[in-house]
Order: C-alpha cells, then structure tokens, then sequence
C-alpha cells in the first residue's frame, strides 16, 4: 500500500510537466531547461533515446517564439523518428516551423500564471 502512495505523490508533484507517447507508446517528457553544455554544446534541445531509462526532451527556455517553435517541432521529431538523420529531421522542423510561424501566424500565448521551469 505504501509503494502507490509513494506513486501518487510522484505523479502529483510532476503535475505541471507534459508528457506524451511517441507511435511506439514510449513515454516522454518534457523540460524546458537549457540542455548542459559541456555535453550538448550550444543544442537548444536534446531528445532522449527512446530506450533511455527516463526518455524525456530538453527545451532551452530561453529562446525567441519562433527558435522555440523550431527547436520543439525539432525533438518531438526525434522522439516519432528516432532512426531519421539530423539532417532530415532539421529539413523537417525548419519547413514545418517556418510554415506555421510564416504563413499561419502561429505564436506562443503568454499564460497567466507562473510557468513551470526544472532547473537554473
């Protein structure tokens, strides 16, 4: 009985964090933090292997609304399409991004309310 207490209160406490299945019903989820830099460079965003103990993608929350755009479209491709190459995934992001930025006047809604953010 202990152990689903324990979940529960788990669950609660990562309330505010998405969460969502690729086409392969693995569970991802998602942080906006800068991704480290001493192993992911200057990366915006970082996806998780699919057989990652804890799959889960990065998003630097300190982007412009459109590079933030790109950069989820980016690693949720990732996560759909693992064995695409960056090359292709990239192509992907950028059309589909700029389309939606460009054409669409799609735009990041401000929220009331404190957002969410893991880390520094």
């Amino acid at each position: 009985m202990a152990a689903k207490k324990k979940k529960k209160a788990a669950k609660k406490k990562n309330g505010n964090l998405f969460t969502f299945k690729n086409s392969k019903g693995v569970e991802y989820v998602v942080l906006f933090k800068k991704p480290h830099g001493k192993h992911y460079n200057e990366a915006d965003g970082v996806c998780y292997a699919p057989d990652d103990d804890r799959p889960r993608i990065y998003i630097n929350p300190y982007l412009t609304k459109q590079s933030e755009l790109n950069t989820c479209i980016h690693e949720f491709a990732h996560a759909f399409f693992w064995d695409k190459t960056e090359r292709s995934v990239t192509a992907f992001a950028n059309a589909l991004s700029r389309f939606l930025y460009s054409e669409c006047s799609w735009r990041k809604i401000e929220r009331s309310g404190k957002r969410v953010y893991k880390g520094k």
